[in-house]
Order: structure tokens, then sequence, then C-alpha cells
């Protein structure tokens, strides 16, 4: 029997269990969820020598955990122990939108669909966490702890996007969202980030019946301002899907808090 490790004192915001996500099940309708950096998500876990698919918190700040036993953690790119009754609080931080916490062991909820994922959008997953919530943490690995610490990547203001598959809606094709500075708006969550547009222009056409997408799938609303889609997209409710975003770079484009100047270049 697996007994609790951490307490949720403070929720903070926007904080959920993540994983990987759940692969294989789009043809369902549901999406796959997950970590929407993967690569922070990944970072941490392995600062407590876990594999990349064990579950972690993702938080954007605000969160305060107590250790109920000794546990080693890691969040922000440091790793720390600590003893029964310690707390650790992860801060919101300006440059970056999301940080994980990881826990040596992993948290082990039981998995819905293959993932300990809690999908905000479907509500798809375990139960949402609330203050006083305890959490379960797994076997301990027996893997080498090496490092303490490790830098965390600066997101890149430049992101590839690839052609979509209804470039062509846009004036100029994937060429109208190229060469130009887009502003991060303040609409920003797990769902997806939208761009504020300035001048913009493209062509709208007739409304499409509502398709599947993909994560870093990028979206033109009947405004012209353009939303780039994360781990817990919906399907494309009519709305054009005019490029792709890059997946090594769609961390990077979760990352980025509203203001951000991102500028797109041909993939």
């Amino acid at each position: 029997m697996t007994h609790p490790a951490l307490r949720v004192v403070e929720l903070g915001r926007s904080t959920t269990l993540q994983d990987l996500g759940r692969v294989g099940r789009a043809d369902l309708g549901v999406p796959r969820a997950g970590a929407v950096d993967r690569e922070a998500h990944d970072l941490m876990n392995r600062l407590v020598g876990n594999d990349a698919d064990a579950a972690s918190i993702e938080t954007n700040g605000g969160l305060i955990v107590e250790a109920l036993r000794p546990v080693i953690v890691a969040a922000d790119g440091f790793r720390h122990t600590l003893g029964a009754g310690q707390r650790l609080t992860i801060e919101g931080r300006r440059e970056r939108m999301w940080s994980y916490l990881a826990v040596r062991g992993g948290i082990d909820v039981d998995p819905v669909m293959g993932s300990r994922s809690q999908d905000t959008l479907a509500g798809i997953g375990p139960p949402r966490l609330t203050v006083g919530t305890e959490l379960p943490v797994g076997p301990d690995p027996a893997s080498a702890l090496p490092v303490d610490h490790v830098p965390l990547r600066r997101p890149p203001e430049v992101i590839r996007l690839w052609t979509g598959p209804r470039a062509e809606w846009l004036v100029d094709g994937l060429d109208s969202l190229l060469g130009r500075s887009w502003t991060v708006s303040g609409a920003v969550s797990r769902v997806g980030v939208r761009l504020e547009v300035g001048e913009f222009a493209w062509a709208m056409q007739r409304r499409l019946a509502s398709e599947g997408l993909v994560e870093g799938a990028v979206q033109i609303t009947p405004s012209g301002e353009p939303i780039i889609m994360l781990a817990n997209h919906p399907t494309t409710g009519g709305y054009p899907v005019v490029a792709v975003v890059e997946p090594a770079d769609l961390g990077a484009v979760a990352q980025s808090p509203p203001g951000t100047n991102l500028r797109f270049i041909a993939a």
C-alpha cells in the first residue's frame, strides 16, 4: 500500500497533475493532455531520478506543499530534500508561465485511460487537486542522482512553423504569418495561446465542419487572431488551421507570458 507523502497547503494558480499524456485516443475525441512544457517536466523528473512519464505537479505559481514524510523533490531547476513537516513554495516566475514539481518515485495516483494527467477541458483524469489533498508517491526508483540543479532553457523569440492544411485561406499563405512580431495576449491557458492581431489580412472562407487537431495547430478566429493550441486543445470548432508549430518549439510558446513578442519563421 502506498502512503501519502505530500499535502497541498496552497493550491496556487492552474495547478494540476500531469505526465506525458494520453496517447492514441484522438479517434475518441480525447486530447493528449499532459504537461504543456514536456521538456521542463522531463528535466524535473530527471533531477529526482524518475522516468519522463512519472507524474508531476504543473502550476502557474502560488503552490505550497508540505512533506508528510522525507521526500526528494525538484522544482524550478533545483532538487531539495524535505523532512516531514517541511514545506516548499513555488512562486510564479515573470519569465515563464509554468513550473513543475517532481518527487522521487513519481506521484502515484490511479491512471485514467492510461494517464495520470488532469485534462482541464474534457474533465478526464484523477480527481482535481484541492487544498488538503494528500498525494501518494511511488517506490524509490533506485537511480543515481548525479546533479542537484539544471539550467532551464530560456524560451526563444523565434518559433518555427510548418504549413497547415488551410494555409491558402491566408492572403499570402504561410508568409502572412512570417516576418513580423506577434504579441502574446492575456488569454493564455493549458488550452492555447492567443496572439494579438494588429494589422493582419486574411481571406475568411466558408465555415468548416469541426475537425481533429494536433498540438501546435495555429487556428485563425473570425476576428483574425491566431490561437496556438496546447495540451488541452479541443477540435477545430470550424476555424481553419493555417499552420503548425514545430513540436520542439511548442514548449517555448506555452512558457511565453502575456506581452512576450514572438516571431515566426518557416520550418
